[in-house]
């Protein structure tokens, strides 16, 4: 398999912004900005430096079709913002692995989490809690607004001694992120095997092998020993396969009173997942937005409580 750079330059924040949102649609790992800066020989004095924006697709079966959609897009874009032509360049695996690394810095993430690669150096203060990761080829550096999001809700709702689900783990950063903060036990899933060996090679760095369990599967993975057997259930997917899998009954591996995150949802696909949690019994009790990017958090409600909308006259 193999993999294309795909690049963009533009000359605004705003053509920035619009460009890596479709790159965080259809790219592995989402978009990477490159900025370019004032002082360069290419970059007249007074004018703002212009940004490259990159994002990575693999070349398996198909990807004619998701690259020439991409392109269309990016045209729509231009027709609002000055953009550069579109830029593409194919890669071996080993070149893709690396690429972003050059953009990657130590970064803070909510209030107590620091992500950075197991080589880079960053003074950790007492509170805080360090991920040591590596993605590799798998989708999950922390740098993606869906994320960030997860990660600043687990601070929240994940408790010491609970059993958590990550259903589509894919670096490992969320099930990672909630063994630091205390999970008994976390059971991460991935349909691709490239993610779970990248996933368990990140529990390995953070020496949590005896907390996460990274295993190759999805929903389907699940028997009815699970059954009301999680405290909590993270899935940073799309929508289509949120409501898919509560379709097929995701939300009966809940404890009552238990909790499920759901994020990679788009704005305008909001109100579909919002549904499938009312009809579900969960009740919609927050939910969160970066860019175009929602996360919701939903909790079994109990049996006299109804499920509330929380988007009416939105």
């Amino acid at each position: 398999m193999g993999w294309l750079e795909i690049k963009v330059r533009v000359g605004s924040e705003d053509a920035a912004t619009a460009v890596g949102a479709l790159f965080d649609r259809y790219g592995r790992g989402g978009a990477v900005y490159e900025q370019i800066y004032a002082d360069g020989p290419d970059v007249p004095q007074g004018t703002a430096p212009p940004v490259t924006v990159k994002t990575y697709l693999s070349t398996t079966e198909g990807y004619q079709q998701q690259l020439q959609a991409l392109q269309k897009e990016i045209l729509r874009v231009g027709e609002a913002y000055p953009c550069a032509p579109v830029e593409i360049k194919e890669l071996a695996d080993e070149d893709w692995a690396t690429a972003w690394r050059a953009f990657f810095r130590p970064q803070r993430i909510g209030k107590r989490f620091v992500v950075k690669l197991p080589d880079q150096s960053y003074p950790v203060a007492e509170d805080q809690l360090l991920i040591h990761l590596q993605p590799g080829m798998a989708f999950g550096t922390g740098l993606h607004a869906t994320t960030r999001m997860c990660l600043v809700c687990l601070e929240e709702l994940v408790r010491p001694g609970h059993h958590l689900l990550d259903l589509g783990t894919g670096s490992g950063i969320l099930a990672i992120g909630a063994a630091k903060l205390g999970a008994g036990h976390v059971l991460a899933l991935d349909n691709d095997p490239i993610a779970v060996a990248v996933a368990r090679e990140n529990v390995s760095l953070n020496n949590l092998e005896n907390v996460i369990d990274v295993t190759e599967g999805s929903l389907d993975h699940l028997t009815s020993k699970d059954l009301h057997r999680f405290d909590g259930i993270v899935l940073n997917i799309i929508a289509e396969v949120i409501v898919e899998m509560m379709e097929q009954g995701l939300t009966s591996f809940l404890k009552p009173r238990g909790w499920l995150l759901a994020s990679g949802i788009l704005a305008q696909a909001q109100r579909q997942v919002i549904a499938h949690f009312e009809g579900r019994g969960l009740l919609t009790v927050q939910r969160f937005q970066q860019e175009e990017w929602v996360t919701l958090y939903g909790r079994q409600a109990v049996s006299d409580t109804p499920a509330r909308p929380i988007l009416e006259g939105a």
